[in-house]
Order: structure tokens, then sequence, then C-alpha cells
């Protein structure tokens, strides 16, 4: 963001140097032309002066000899040419082809004299030309031309504009240089504020985003933030303390009614009777598992994220949750294989931790499936940004349309009504699984199967 703010701001910052740059320099040309041409103005006047007096007395010696010393002192050569054309005063170098014929000389025999010259600017040659007339109105009776050369001229004015882009040079420098902290002073609350969204989207709740730093807006945008997530944290504390109250309320009375109904068994000799007090005894009893399935879920969804920082890798995953898979496809008479995640590999943990996840996969598949072999592996993508692991069986499967409907709470499927459970188990998986920004996949297993594919983002940290 601070290169887009300096990128945003550096060409209106150069829009206004060249602004100001091309005034000075416009000006500064104008001005040094102007000077010179005055001077030169001025030295003319006075040969005028000289000319008109020579003119009136005959006497040309004391006008051919100042002329002729100006010519040698200044390189500037000085003709004065009559009403006729002519050349009163030659300095040697012959005039410019056509000066008789030029507007300024036919202006000044008018009677009209030059008040500025046109800007001499540093990329162009050639002498800057003064017409002076000798007299006054229609009493005009020669005129004086003086070129002076430029060369003077235009390395002032280069002179000068030098001096001007270094003198501007300098509080562009400061402004830049003082833009870097600025955008740095602007932006820190945003990267703080970036970086405790990412703490509290890993998981940890109590971290705060400093209100101390930074513009006005933004430290109430911080202070906000904080507001936010202590309502977030009030909210998930309310609930965890909720669910242990309901358990604690309903648990105790479920037990008493469970004992109630066994303590009938020595009064149920009848057939009827028997098959009512089994009946009771069965509701009793998957009364209690939905309860307890329906607390899991209220708990994981109330459970706070696993922390980044404390993200297990998939090695200590699998070491983990091993015994618990060898354990349950042993009890259900299962093959279990399970390939070796890539090493150093971890992924953000789901609340609960990833083997909870796993744990619940190979449950399902050990209970459900019908099959003779569950395999779980581990693969992260090409460019390194998710994890997956997969558990899979060579069991019957899901159709499309129960694979789609397995992420709803309660439901099963009709084969397996009669089985034990609750159907809550695929359901919290994907919630605590989506919750972390990672993604469950129920896909078809080739020749015949199914495969769950839980899909993480990976975690950039060291150790494991």
């Amino acid at each position: 963001m601070r290169r887009r703010i300096m990128a945003a701001l550096l060409p209106v910052l150069a829009l206004l140097v060249v602004g100001i740059g091309l005034a000075y320099a416009v000006v500064v040309s104008e001005r040094t032309t102007q000077q010179v041409f005055i001077d030169r103005s001025g030295d003319a006047v006075r040969f005028a002066t000289l000319a008109e007096a020579a003119i009136a007395s005959g006497e040309w010696t004391r006008m051919h000899a100042e002329l002729d010393a100006y010519h040698e002192l200044y390189d500037s050569p000085v003709w004065v040419l009559g009403l006729d054309g002519g050349l009163v005063h030659d300095p040697g170098p012959p005039p410019p082809e056509g000066l008789a014929a030029s507007a300024e000389v036919r202006r000044a025999f008018a009677g009209a004299r030059a008040t500025e010259a046109a800007t001499v600017w540093p990329w162009q040659h050639g002498p800057l030309r003064v017409v002076e007339p000798v007299g006054r109105d229609s009493q005009v009776t020669a005129v004086v031309v003086i070129e002076a050369p430029t060369d003077g001229l235009r390395a002032a004015t280069m002179r000068r504009w030098g001096t001007g882009a270094a003198l501007l040079l300098v509080p562009v420098l400061a402004l830049v240089g003082a833009l870097w902290p600025l955008t740095r002073w602007i932006l820190r609350p945003v990267r703080d504020l970036e970086r405790i969204a990412l703490d509290v989207r890993g998981g940890e709740l109590g971290a705060r985003a400093p209100a101390e730093h930074g513009p006005p807006e933004l430290r109430g945008l911080a202070s906000a933030f904080n507001q936010m997530v202590d309502t977030v944290q009030r909210s998930l504390e309310r609930q965890r303390m909720f669910v242990g109250d309901v358990a604690h309320q309903l648990r105790n009375p479920l037990a008493g009614l469970r004992l109630s109904v066994e303590n009938l068994r020595p009064w149920t000799r009848e057939p009827a009777a028997r098959e009512a007090f089994d009946e009771a005894v069965d509701g009793a009893e998957r009364m209690g598992e939905m309860f307890e399935a329906m607390l899991a879920a209220t708990a994981a969804a109330s459970r706070e994220r696993v922390r980044d920082s404390e993200a297990w890798t998939l090695d200590r995953v699998f070491v983990t949750g091993r015994p618990h898979w060898d354990a349950v496809t042993g009890e259900h008479g299962l093959a279990l294989r399970v390939t070796e995640p890539p090493p150093g590999l971890a992924v953000r943990q789901p609340p609960g931790g990833l083997v909870a996840v796993l744990d619940e996969l190979v449950d399902n598949a050990a209970w459900l499936s019908g099959g003779s072999t569950v395999t779980v592996t581990a693969s992260v993508d090409p460019d390194g940004a998710f994890g997956t692991v997969v558990v899979a069986d060579d069991g019957t499967g899901l159709s499309a349309e129960e694979r789609e409907a397995a992420r709803g709470r309660f439901w099963r499927a009709p084969r397996h009504q009669n089985v034990r459970g609750t159907g809550l188990g695929l359901a919290i998986i994907h919630d605590v699984v989506e919750d972390v920004g990672g993604e469950v996949r129920l896909e078809e297993r080739h020749p015949h199967g199914l495969r769950v594919a839980v899909r993480l983002p990976v975690v950039r940290r060291t150790g494991g």
C-alpha cells in the first residue's frame, strides 16, 4: 500500500515541479533577454545622439571612432543606415542580408522605438538585434542597428536555470524524504490491524490492535475493531458457559430417567411388557446419545480455534491419531493403510484439532462403509498454499445425491438407519473446517467406495 500511495503522490509532485520549473525558466529567460536588450538599447540611444550630431555638423570622426571602439570591445558591430538605405557608418562586417528592408528598420524610419525583444532561449543561436531611430517622428534622418552576440546571454540563462533547479530540488527531495515516514505513520495502524486480524483468524481471540498510532480516523478504526473482537469473545464465552450449564442440568435428569426405567425391569415379566421396557431403555439410550452429540456440536462451534503458531504438523497428527485408527479398524475387521505425510507440513487446525476430524472420518469408514480397507493419505498443492488429508474406503460408498445431503445435520443414509449414530459427524466436520478457510469434499472412489478430502491452508512457520 505504501508503494501505491507513493505512486499516486509522486506524479502530482512531478507535475507541480514541472509547472513551477517551466514558469521559472520562462521568467528567467525573458528577464535575462530584457536586461541585455535594455543595456544595448541604452548604447543605441547614445549612438543615435552621436549620429544626429554628426549629421547636423558634418563631423563624422568622433562617431566613427566610438562605434569602432564599441565593436572592438564588445564584438558587436554597429551599422548606421541613411534614408536611402546606404551605410552612414560601416563597421567592417557586411550588414545582414535584407537589413534595410526589414520590419525593424522600417518601423525605426517611421519613428517607432522597440521597447522589448523576443526572448532568447539557450538552444537558439544568432545575435540580438537592437534598432534605434536617429531623430524623432518625421525628423528621422538615419537608423542605428546593433547586433549583440548572445553567447553570454545564453550561458547566463543556463546558469540561472541550474541554480533554480538546484534550489527547487532541495524542497522536492525533502518532501519525497518526508513522504516515506509519513506514509509509514499513516499505514502503521493498517498493518497492525491486518496482523491482529490474522491472529484472530488463527484463533487468538485475545489479540488486540494498538489504538494509539496513526491518524485519528485509523485509531478510531482500531478501537472499533477491538470492540468487535471483545463482543465476539464475550459471545463465545457466554455460549461456552451456556453449553456447560446445559450439560450439567440435563445429564443428571437423563441419567435419572434411565435409572428409573431400569428399575422397572423386575415388574416386566410379560413378553409385551418386556418389549415395551426394552424400547423405553433403548429410547433413553438414544436420547442420551443425541444429547451428547448435540452438546458436542455446540461445543465444537463455540470452541476457540487452534492458533497457527500452535498448529501441529501432519507428521504429529498422524502419529497421534494412528493408535485410535488401528483400534477402530481392527475392531470392525478392516485393514488400515496410512501413507506418511510430507515432512514438516503444518496446516491450519480446525477447532478441536485435525486429529478429532480424522478420528471421526476413520470411525465413519469403519462403522458404515462395509468395506475391507481404510486408507489415510496426505498431500500438498503444487503452489504450497493448501494441504489435503484424504480418508478413503472401498465400501459401498454414497450416491451423488447422498454425498450432497450428507452435509446436513442429523442426515443418515437409509441403509444406516439401524446403525448407532446421530448423523451430526460430517455436518460438524464441514462447519469447523470451513470456519478456518478449509474445504471438505465427498467424492466417489473408483471402482467403489467413498473418498473424503479435508483441504486446509498451509501454515508458514518453523518447527512441528
